[in-house]
C-alpha cells in the first residue's frame, strides 16, 4: 500500500485546529464570493508577454479567488471569534461554545 501526502488548504487545516463555526462560516462565505469576484474579472486578466504571447492569469492561478476570499473570511471571523471569547464575564461561555 502507497500512501500519498498532500498540501492541506487553508479550509483542512482550520477543520483539524478546530476553528469556531462563526470563523469557518466567514471562511466559506469569503471563499464563494472570492470565487464569483475572480470569475467575473478573469476574462479581463489577460497578459501580453514577449515569449509566451497572451496569457491568461485566471488559466494560470483558477483558485485564487477563492483562497483569497477564504483568507480574507478567515481572519474576519477570527477576529469576530477572538473579540466575543475576550468579553468580560460572558467570553468565558462564548468561547466554549465557537470551540
Amino acid at each position: 500500500m502507497v500512501i500519498k501526502m498532500r498540501e492541506l488548504s487553508i479550509v483542512e487545516i482550520q477543520t483539524v485546529a478546530g476553528a469556531g463555526f462563526i470563523k469557518d462560516g466567514l471562511s466559506s462565505i469569503g471563499g464563494n464570493v472570492g470565487n464569483f469576484g475572480y470569475n467575473l474579472i478573469s476574462s479581463y486578466l489577460n497578459v501580453q508577454l514577449p515569449v509566451l504571447g497572451n496569457v491568461n492569469l485566471s488559466n494560470l492561478l483558477p483558485t485564487l479567488g477563492k483562497d483569497v476570499g477564504t483568507a480574507i473570511g478567515s481572519q474576519v471571523g477570527g477576529q469576530i471569534e477572538s473579540t466575543l471569547t475576550s468579553l468580560p464575564l460572558v467570553g468565558g461561555v462564548i468561547g466554549k461554545i465557537l470551540g
